[in-house]
Parts: structure tokens; C-alpha cells; sequence
């Protein structure tokens, strides 16, 4: 699967030449802010092999040792994202499944680290970016991901308060009915909390009554599914296509790989680009 290595799509940025530990930590993806401030007062965290116990104390990214709970953080300023049009039967995890038949969204990357990483560090001792998702996507569904170093970010970005919406093409079992449209539209509950869609829309291409657009803020886990199965439907293929302002390029092919630029990178956060990607004419909207 060949993925787009772009020249100048790196969008990497500097930082500060000292920072608070807990920020590094937090940025490094390991836990959010205040977790990494317990891990620091804990005795958890080391910085050239001495303990550190103040969430304050300053270091530098790049040249400081820092072991958080006996693992080292990669020691790089750059700060990476990509976008990924994930296929059925990846897992957005560090570790394989336990019945080891899924392949790791990771594993897209191999092409990335022998060409761009290591061209541009050609030290063997050079450590990798430690890359995760932003947010996740269930083994069975395909579309836009996020993958970055940058944990505060992903935090940023995954936060309800945000207030960024995802968008989904759901091809249905069936031609949902008015009735099954208007309940999907009015809501279930998901994981302990009752949930709406922001927009519920047929899609009106020729030949597809089967197809739903459906945009939701909260991000839960299997939410889209959830809401569609209320419905008395079964989702046959779900694909994410949006997240914020930032929509799934159409030149992105399944399994490819895109490193955004910085004004990209701005577009996901960015609500007037949210407001004129969202714009899908809904024939119903939650509540």
C-alpha cells in the first residue's frame, strides 16, 4: 500500500529550549497533564537517573534522559502528524490482538521509518517518534485517523470540549425507513450515557438508499454503530470521512499514509472549516 511522503508535509514544529517535566511527559503521549504530574510526585519519573519529584522542574526535550516508570521517552523536539485512511482489519493499538489476527495500524508506518526517518537520521542509535492514534477506530471500520507524537495535542483534539464532530458514510443493511431514521436522529444510550447525533442525512447517490451520512460529537466507543443498531439496523461498512475541519482527501487511497502540514494541522481545530465541511443538508437533526 503505498503512502504519500510528500516533500515539505512534515508540518513538524520546535519547542521551548526548557519545559515543566509533566508537559514533556504529557506531550510525549504517556498520560494526560494531571497524570503525569501524579506519576511525578510518585517517584515514577527519573531525568539522568536521578528522581524527580516536582512537576516543575525544568528540562530539556531532546538532550534530558527522562524514564517514566522504567521506559525512556524518544529524546526528539519534532512533533509529527499524519492522517491515515485506515482499512477493515487494522487495530488502532500499540499491541497486537490476542488472537494475533489483526495487523497494527503501525505497521502502515514501515515504509515512512525506512524512507523519511531514517534518511533524516541515519544514526542507528536514533530512537523513533513513539506515534499513537488520536482517538480510535474499531477493527471493522475504515476512513480518517490521526497519528501523532504530540500527546497534548491529541488530547486537545479528542476532548469534548473542543467541540469537534466526526462524520460517517454507514451503509445499512436495509433502506432505513422515516421511523428508523427519526430514531436514530432522537438518540440512545451509549456506554452509560444517552447520546444524539449531531445530524442524521441519506446519502442521495444513485443506486445507495441503503447509505447514511451521520455526524456525532461525542466520540464514544462503537457510538455510530450503537445508534444504528437502536434503529433496528445492521451496519455493513462504516467509514469515517471527516474529523473537524479536516475531510478524508479523496486521493488518499485505503492503507495510505499523509504527513499534514501545519496549516492542516490547523484546519482539524479550525470551527469555520468544521462549519462548511459539515454542511450535509440533514433530513433530520438530534435534538
Amino acid at each position: 500500500m503505498k503512502s504519500e511522503w510528500g516533500k515539505g508535509r512534515r508540518g513538524g514544529k520546535r519547542v521551548e529550549a526548557t519545559e515543566r517535566l509533566s508537559k514533556v511527559i504529557a506531550r510525549a503521549g504517556l498520560a494526560s497533564r494531571r497524570k503525569a504530574e501524579e506519576l511525578i510526585t510518585e517517584g515514577l519519573v527519573k531525568v539522568n537517573g536521578h528522581k524527580i519529584l516536582v512537576p516543575q522542574h525544568q528540562v530539556t526535550a531532546g538532550q534530558d534522559k527522562i524514564v517514566v516508570n522504567g521506559k525512556e521517552l524518544p529524546r526528539t523536539t519534532e512533533m509529527w502528524y499524519f492522517a491515515v485512511n485506515k482499512p477493515k482489519g487494522y487495530l488502532c493499538a500499540n499491541a497486537p490482538s490476542k488472537d494475533g489476527t489483526s495487523k497494527l495500524i503501525f505497521d502502515l508506518f514501515e515504509e515512512w521509518m525506512e524512507t523519511v526517518w531514517k534518511r533524516k537520521h541515519p544514526d542507528p542509535r536514533a530512537v523513533p517518534p513513539r506515534l499513537f492514534t488520536v482517538g480510535r477506530l474499531d477493527v471493522a471500520s475504515t476512513g480518517i485517523i490521526f497519528v501523532t507524537n504530540d500527546g497534548m495535542w491529541a488530547q486537545s483534539v479528542q476532548h469534548p470540549s473542543a467541540g469537534i464532530t466526526k462524520e460517517y458514510v454507514v451503509t445499512c443493511s436495509a433502506e432505513p425507513t422515516r421511523r428508523q431514521l427519526e430514531t436514530i436522529a432522537a438518540g440512545c444510550e451509549v456506554d452509560g450515557a444517552f447520546v444524539t447525533p449531531v445530524a442524521v442525512a441519506p446519502v442521495k447517490d444513485v443506486g445507495q438508499k441503503s447509505r447514511l451520512r451521520i455526524v456525532v460529537a461525542e466520540g464514544r466507543n462503537r457510538e455510530v454503530r450503537t445508534l444504528v443498531a437502536a434503529a433496528g439496523l445492521e451496519v455493513m461498512t462504516l467509514k469515517r470521512v471527516r474529523i473537524g475541519g479536516y475531510r478524508l482527501p479523496r486521493e488518499l487511497g485505503l492503507g495510505q499514509v499523509v504527513s499534514l502540514k501545519p496549516h492542516e494541522v490547523r484546519r482539524i481545530s479550525d470551527k469555520g472549516a468544521q462549519a462548511n465541511n459539515a454542511a450535509i443538508n440533514p433530513y433530520f437533526t438530534g435534538v
